[in-house]
């Protein structure tokens, strides 16, 4: 993508993001998205084609592909880790979204209108593939097989992130989050988190 059109896009999506967050995503439009932007309607269809395509291409930033991430899975001490790098491309932007957004794609979401979860779902393969070091190894000490327990941790964290928006956010989203996988993982004691041995874990 040329670097004008991707500066434009990245301005339409952080203004739309920006009201979502305070007005609700529903109460947001198209006309409202352009006008912050400083932008005509012509300009916004030229890379978008509506509201949902914004968050679809919110999601799709999450995916595989960035070289953040690539340096964050080379640096983790061990597998378990790198499950949580995974773990934590969602929770990052569930964090962003803030609880009245996500609340609003939820609902969308169960009105069949996104994906939210089979989003989530898509790092279910490379997640299995760790699970499976991670047993061979002895950090994951359930007896499960992980094509069973991994996915089935992925699926807690992501309802735990409809408990979250139902709080209004008033919990730690990745300490809730790493202690449920930890525990049905049933992960080894020294492999848990510990403020001793990795400092201040980055929570929010």
């Amino acid at each position: 993508m040329h670097e004008a059109s991707s500066k434009h896009t990245k301005l339409i999506m952080d203004t739309a993001v920006e009201l979502f967050k305070r007005q609700g995503y529903e109460a947001v439009s198209v006309n409202d998205i352009c006008k912050a932007a400083g932008i005509a309607r012509s300009s916004f269809y030229l890379v978008f084609s509506g509201k949902k395509d914004i968050i679809d291409r919110l999601l799709a930033d999450v995916r595989l592909s960035s070289d953040e991430l690539v340096r964050q899975l080379i640096t983790a001490p061990n597998d378990y880790e790198r499950m949580w790098v995974l773990c934590c491309r969602y929770l990052d932007v569930a964090l962003n979204f803030g609880p009245e957004l996500l609340g609003s794609l939820l609902r969308l979401e169960l009105m069949g209108e996104l994906d939210l979860l089979g989003e989530v779902h898509r790092i279910d393969d490379w997640m299995t593939e760790l699970g499976k070091n991670c047993k061979a190894m002895g950090i994951i000490r359930s007896p499960e097989p992980a094509e069973v327990i991994v996915p089935l941790s992925v699926s807690m964290v992501y309802f735990l992130t409809y408990e979250w928006c139902k709080c209004g956010g008033d919990f730690s989203l990745k300490d809730r989050a790493r202690h449920v996988t930890e525990s049905v993982l049933n992960v080894a004691e020294e492999y848990r988190w510990n403020k001793n041995r990795y400092g201040d874990e980055p929570r929010d």
